[in-house]
């Protein structure tokens, strides 16, 4: 989908962030989406971003995001008004302008995440969000992001085998970032391979010793197995 901003540098920082959240460094990304509204105060897209990683501040961003300056094409406008429903608590028509922007613009992984995102974490909907991601993997098959989270919703239903399918294609699409890893931890903790699950968190520490919390997460994983073998 084309993003409108004036400012050349503005959208610099934008691509910054949304490469630093598709790895997951959300902190890093939140840092670049400020830098790019503070080059450009009407930065629609970058304040969407931003709303959709925050928790404190969520409200003041979604209002920042909602009254910015005039979107330049369909899909952010589209994306305007799923936002406003999202505000305004009107989850059907949420769905339904995600729906339409990922029909103007069915190649860019960006937009499926937001409408799986949405329904997952917000609607608490793993079966939906399910629908969408496959959806996701079939328009973008080599977007990584998007089997991390089949992988989660998988789990959420309790579909172990596709989760772990789910999170092996994330490896072997993103092999040499560290979320991957600690993504499969979780789901060895989950079904209680603690050997591992300990591996696989320390993989991801290796690979970037930032994920402290893999690290702490191995050595629950260490204890767990300690406990489970005494």
């Amino acid at each position: 989908m084309p993003i409108h901003t004036d400012s050349e540098l503005a959208l610099e920082f934008y691509e910054t962030g949304m490469l630093a959240y598709d790895q997951l460094k959300l902190s890093l990304a939140h840092k670049n989406f400020e830098y790019a509204v503070k080059e450009d105060p009407d930065f629609f897209m970058a304040y969407f971003w931003m709303f959709f990683i925050s928790s404190e501040g969520s409200k003041d961003i979604i209002d920042k995001a909602l009254q910015s300056g005039i979107t330049q094409n369909p899909g952010e406008e589209e994306l305007r008004a799923a936002l406003k429903y999202l505000k305004d608590g009107q989850d059907e028509k949420v769905v339904e302008h995600l729906n339409k922007l990922i029909e103007l613009y069915p190649s860019d992984p960006h937009l499926h995440k937001i409408l799986y995102i949405i329904q997952f974490h917000y609607f608490k909907d793993p079966e939906a969000a399910i629908v969408s991601i496959e959806r996701a993997t079939r328009e973008c098959p080599a977007y990584p992001l998007a089997y991390n989270q089949l992988g989660y919703a998988y789990m959420d239903l309790e579909r172990y085998d596709d989760a772990e399918k789910a999170f092996d294609r994330y490896i072997q699409l993103a092999p040499d970032i560290a979320y991957p890893y600690d993504s499969k931890g979780d789901f060895f903790m989950t079904i209680q391979k603690y050997q591992e699950a300990h591996d696989s968190y320390m993989k991801a520490y290796e690979i970037d010793s930032d994920f402290t919390m893999s690290l702490q997460k191995a050595e629950k994983a260490k204890m767990l197995l300690e406990k489970m073998v005494s």
